[in-house]
């Protein structure tokens, strides 16, 4: 196993920049860039070819702080399923994934996998973004199937359809907004963003002329702005205020699903077609 992980970490490399700005390369497909609140570590996944092969070939890898590989949970490991990691999302020690159809979670310190639930007898068919809400409540959007579950963590990982509506526009990047006790939900299909309260009751977020074209990821910033990634347009937009848009990054190869680092006030955005990753201070 030793073996195995120092010849994985020769293929990635990192660059420090001021202000504690980082680059990855060497990646296959990253789709979600998060941060440990706790500890300042990170985790991309990686899907690593088609995301909808069932190849049980992707992988996640936690990076320290500057950016440099610690350790990976790769798919064909022993006792580690692992197709197409997509979404990615932190509570306490447990490390959440969606992969394709199913919700897999894994110890973050370690690696081990601990769990996981297979969602195709809810009609499933691709598992994207994931938001915990502020009762420990995971969502999680289903691209394909314009739906959003939810997964009663303290329950026995109960589940359950949270929202179903073709309005949905294939959701994408979620994040919980717990000022208004709603979810911020950004479409693939039509780059609406859109507000879906706890009594799933569904509303236009942004009312602006700008046409987003393929939205992928959302995040607040640290005054309470929104951050969405345009994987088509190739841009970073911050939203103040639900009004006002400006470009914070442009020209950039399919961004996904960012996210923001509080501590070091830095967007993260992996580059799924250029397989990499890299922040913005």
């Amino acid at each position: 196993m030793r073996a195995i992980i120092a010849n994985l970490l020769t293929i990635f490399f990192f660059i420090p920049h001021p202000a504690e700005a980082f680059r990855v390369g060497g990646l296959k497909t990253p789709e979600s860039f998060i941060v440990d609140p706790a500890l300042g570590n990170y985790f991309i996944s990686n899907i690593n070819g088609n995301p909808l092969n069932r190849d049980n070939n992707g992988f996640i890898v936690k990076l320290d702080p500057s950016g440099k590989p610690l350790f990976f949970i790769r798919g064909g490991d022993p006792q580690v399923t692992l197709h197409a990691p997509d979404g990615l999302a932190l509570k306490g020690n447990i490390l959440y994934v969606t992969d394709i159809d199913s919700l897999r979670w894994f110890d973050k310190n370690n690696g081990k996998p601990l769990g996981h639930i297979d969602f195709t007898g809810m009609g499933a068919k691709r598992l994207k973004g994931l938001a915990f809400d502020g009762e420990g409540n995971l969502f999680i959007s289903d691209v394909l199937a314009n739906a959003i579950y939810k997964v009663e963590t303290g329950s026995a990982h109960k589940i359950s359809v949270f929202s179903k509506d073709n309005r949905l526009g294939n959701p994408s990047g979620m994040v919980y907004d717990s000022a208004r006790k709603r979810l911020i939900v950004v479409a693939r299909a039509t780059g609406r963003i859109w507000g879906v309260g706890l009594d799933g009751k569904i509303a236009l977020v942004i009312h602006t002329k700008r046409t987003f074209k393929n939205l992928h990821g959302v995040d607040w910033d640290r005054e309470g702005n929104l951050l969405v990634s345009d994987h088509i347009a190739g841009k970073i937009y911050r939203i103040h205020n639900f009004s006002r848009i400006e470009v914070v990054r442009e020209n950039i190869l399919t961004p996904a699903n960012i996210s923001f680092d509080y501590a070091r006030n830095l967007i993260l955005v992996p580059s799924s077609k250029g397989n990499l990753a890299f922040t913005i201070p």
